[in-house]
């Protein structure tokens, strides 16, 4: 760290900044004193230029009058886009691409990049605070981000050379207790409109069919059966050239150990399912008896030739939909025997041939017992800060149990029987959420390959970081979804998932170590310190600040798996906020988080959604070659904003509806009816197994929408 920041250290907090007058902008936030007044409301404010904005929209003035405003004739979008509107509520532009179409009363001038608005509509062509990450404009209560290539260098990588986390909260902000005062007589003109209600048409196609029925095919984004069947088609044709043929009996299988080295798993494989079935504890989930034709079913399922094809639709089918593990580097000869087994019925289970279907359920059970007693499974790891793989080998078959379990969880939950459902979500789920708990939540994150040489960059131990990162995400995702709908308490909080957020694609994708080496350095170049930002960081900013459009852009960049996690996030809030006793606060900053996601969606939709460095194929051009490199059921994020934004209107008005009652009977009994019942849930059954009253909640929703 540089002796000029150490000078500008906060004493409280410990954080530094390059300038004085940024760190006593900072200091103010550790004290409750709102010497600032307006005359106006009598509202109290920390800072004086937090005041300044404020007057422009309670009546006051600020040296001069205020800026004229006119009535815009097209919606924002096709202002920005400089397209032809038809004037319609959607218009037909918003209309097609799905997207919310607002009308602003305020026409903004459109700025060049880099440059931004200032009082009075001044354009500046520099950031007031330089080389500041992050500024606030004068159009109410905003951030946008100034980065320049220098922002980055500067960033000082602390111990075992770990990226420190990005928070826009480090910068000059507005106060959280400014943030829960704004109503729509303080939001920005363009606020108010943008949040409307009735300026979205929600629609649900992917909710509704993922949750009428249950199953990998029927649920999530597995391409259509005619894509399948060519998959498999290619993978058969492959296999043929390999001279890798069937075999169906056991001999014979013993024998292919002579010359298939993919046999040894095959033998590891067989060994750990006799072991299982044979030496049973009391609460076993096997219930088969081992014989010799279990024996030889056993050789046949788990034979080289099925490994191969299973994993091969695992990749292409599957692996989109659950993007943790890296298929470049991807060895099946030296993974763990548990993992393989599971993407085999993971693959299997996604065939197009019915027969596999039903014969990878036969292994359900005793694959997941072999997991879920894995030694690496529930060896104790003491959680720890430090770099994450050290040593790499022991990290990285930690990694891989926790792969294992995931994928036993998902194939399970989705593919196994009701009692395998419930087992999932209430014994074993909590077991993998403990066991990556023990690998360090916190300690998931990447270090500053931007200082590193091409010689010097690890490619194996940026796939292991990655991978980590990806698979704590997709733990955390699950959680939710869970919550959203199987109607379950949370067993992940937002405030540990302290863990970075993920690169895109083309990072993790890239077949070469040149290739990712020089696809991180421009990733990181060109979205500078938000690269760092933290799950816990970006669900806190959506909830606490309103983004402007240089602020939800940086968002958007994070790409559609990140934006995922960050949505999903949000029904974990609702959820504990219609269970408790929260205020009101709590669903204006929930309501604030939600149109920071849509706006920020919008851009990525608009903008990033086609190319990459998250999207590297598009569907209209997929082949059995690249559909692993799609993106998976995460492009349907905006169906769970919808959702989340349905339910949590409910529950307003269900509240406004109880405190209007409330008024008939009586101060103090409506507050003693509110203390004791609250108001009512929106999903009143809890841990189903059926996701039903979520597919009649969403049913009812589009009715009222009609």
């Amino acid at each position: 760290m540089t002796s000029t920041l150490e000078r500008y250290r906060c004493s409280i907090c410990l954080k530094c900044y390059k300038r004085r007058e940024h760190l006593q902008r900072h200091t103010s936030t550790h004290n409750s004193d709102r010497p600032h007044r307006c005359t106006s409301c009598n509202g109290t404010f920390q800072r004086a230029d937090v005041l300044k904005r404020h007057l422009r929209t309670c009546g006051g003035t600020t040296n001069g009058s205020f800026a004229t405003t006119t009535k815009r004739r097209a919606c924002d979008r096709c202002v920005h886009q400089k397209k032809a509107c038809t004037f319609d509520q959607p218009c037909q532009n918003c209309q097609r691409r799905s997207l919310l179409c607002s009308y602003s009363l305020a026409s903004d001038p459109i700025c060049s990049e880099g440059d931004k608005i200032v009082g009075g509509g001044q354009i500046e062509g520099e950031s007031l605070f330089g080389n500041e990450v992050s500024t606030f404009s004068d159009e109410g209560y905003s951030i946008s981000l100034n980065f320049d290539d220098r922002t980055f260098e500067s960033f000082d990588a602390g111990a075992q050379g770990i990226l420190p986390d990005f928070d826009f909260s480090d910068y000059p902000s507005v106060n959280w207790l400014d943030f829960i005062n704004i109503t729509t007589e303080t939001l920005p003109p363009q606020e108010i409109h943008g949040s409307c209600k009735n300026s979205h048409q929600y629609s649900f196609p992917f909710l509704v069919s993922f949750t009428s029925g249950t199953g990998f095919i029927s649920s999530f984004d597995c391409g259509s059966p005619i894509q399948r069947q060519e998959v498999l088609a290619a993978v058969l044709q492959s296999l043929s050239k390999d001279d890798v043929t069937p075999l169906e009996t056991v001999s014979l299988l013993r024998n292919s150990l002579l010359y298939d080295p993919l046999s040894s798993k095959t033998h590891e494989i067989i060994l750990l399912v006799k072991e299982v079935v044979t030496v049973r504890p009391r609460n076993s989930v096997v219930t088969i008896t081992w014989s010799a034709a279990i024996e030889e079913k056993c050789f046949v399922f788990f034979s080289s030739t099925n490994l191969r094809k299973f994993m091969e639709l695992y990749w292409a089918i599957w692996s989109p939909n659950v993007n943790f593990m890296h298929r470049p580097t991807f060895n099946p000869m030296a993974c763990k025997s548990v993992l393989l087994a599971s993407m085999v019925l993971i693959g299997a289970s996604v065939s197009p041939v019915t027969a596999d279907n039903e014969d990878a359920k036969a292994w359900f059970n005793c694959v997941e017992e072999m997991v879920f007693i894995d030694d690496d499974f529930c060896s104790d790891t003491l959680s720890t800060d430090a770099a994450p793989f050290d040593p790499p080998p022991d990290r990285r078959r930690k990694i891989e149990a926790l792969q294992a379990a995931y994928m036993v969880v998902l194939y399970q939950n989705w593919e196994g029987t009701d009692a395998s459902k419930r087992r999932m979500r209430r014994y074993r789920y909590s077991n993998l959420v403990s066991a990556a708990r023990d690998i360090g939540i916190s300690s998931a994150k990447h270090i500053n390959y931007h200082q590193q040489s091409k010689q010097e960059f690890n490619w194996g131990e940026f796939v292991a970081r990655e991978e980590l990162i990806r698979t704590l995400l997709w733990i955390f995702l699950l959680d939710h979804a869970f919550t959203i709908f199987n109607n379950l308490p949370p067993r992940l909080v937002i405030r540990e998932m302290k863990m970075h957020m993920a690169f895109p694609e083309s990072c993790f994708q890239a077949t070469t170590e040149d290739d990712c080496y020089e696809e991180i350095l421009n990733w990181m170049l060109d979205l500078g310190p938000t690269c760092c930002i933290t799950l816990r960081t970006a669900v806190e900013d959506a909830c606490e600040k309103i983004l402007v459009q240089g602020s939800r852009k940086s968002l958007a960049c994070l790409g559609p798996l990140n934006l995922f996690a960050i949505v999903s996030a949000f029904h974990g809030l609702i959820f504990q906020h219609q269970n408790s006793f929260g205020g009101e606060a709590q669903t204006v900053s929930i309501r604030n988080a939600l149109d920071n996601w849509i706006g920020t969606w919008e851009i990525y939709s608009s903008e990033l959604s086609s190319t990459p460095p998250h999207v590297l194929v598009v569907n209209s051009c997929l082949n059995p070659e690249n559909m692993w490199k799609r993106v998976g059921f995460s492009r349907y994020s905006p169906e769970y904003w919808s959702l989340a934004s349905l339910i949590l209107d409910r529950i307003l008005i269900s509240s406004a509806n109880r405190q209007g009652f409330g008024i008939t009977l009586g101060t103090s009994q409506s507050s003693h009816t509110a203390l004791q019942d609250g108001p009512p849930p929106i999903l009143d059954k809890y841990d189903q197994t059926s996701m039903r009253q979520v597919n009649d909640l969403i049913s009812d929703l589009q009715k009222v929408q009609i």
